[in-house]
């Protein structure tokens, strides 16, 4: 995989992760296998890139309808791995569902959730354009659910792309 099409997946996706809010670790390397094939039963194929540009930890192309994970970013550790999947695997959630996850009037406490867990998190919140913000809100919230409810919600706002299939 090139250069570009990481690079296409950063911009298109907004996924520059220069801070995460601290992993919540999936039990096992098996898990994260488990997750990512559903993931991919749902359509959405699941890539590994070992070029991409040194802050993108992970990224969703929702065109292409493929998540990345970037090996080269990310330490030979299931619990980082696990929380750059489970914060991806969030934007696949909103493409299933063709918007976002959260009600409005759910969105005061979900900041607050951040900001509980990590006051840097919310802070590089900011930094994404406020189109992006909501978006990169819910992936955060998502990327800090133990890996029972992440795989929950996941066939719950994609149920209908797996029962297809």
């Amino acid at each position: 995989m090139g250069r570009w099409w990481a690079w296409i997946c950063c911009v298109a996706a907004g996924a520059v992760l220069p801070g995460l809010a601290p992993p919540v670790a999936a039990e096992s390397w098996d898990r994260i296998g488990r997750y990512a094939d559903l993931i991919r039963q749902a359509g959405t194929q699941t890539l590994v890139a070992n070029d991409c540009p040194p802050a993108l930890m992970g990224a969703f192309h929702e065109g292409r309808n493929a998540l990345l994970l970037c090996a080269n970013n990310l330490a030979n550790d299931p619990g980082q791995i696990w929380t750059v999947l489970a914060h991806e695997s969030a934007h696949v959630m909103q493409h299933c569902h063709s918007g976002p996850l959260l009600a409005v009037e759910q969105l005061g406490e979900a900041r607050e959730t951040i900001r509980r867990q990590s006051s840097q998190a919310l802070r590089e919140l900011r930094l994404y354009h406020p189109s992006q913000q909501r978006e990169e809100l819910e992936a955060r919230l998502v990327q800090g659910l133990p890996a029972a409810e992440v795989e929950a919600l996941f066939r719950r706002f994609c149920a209908e792309r797996l029962i297809r299939r």
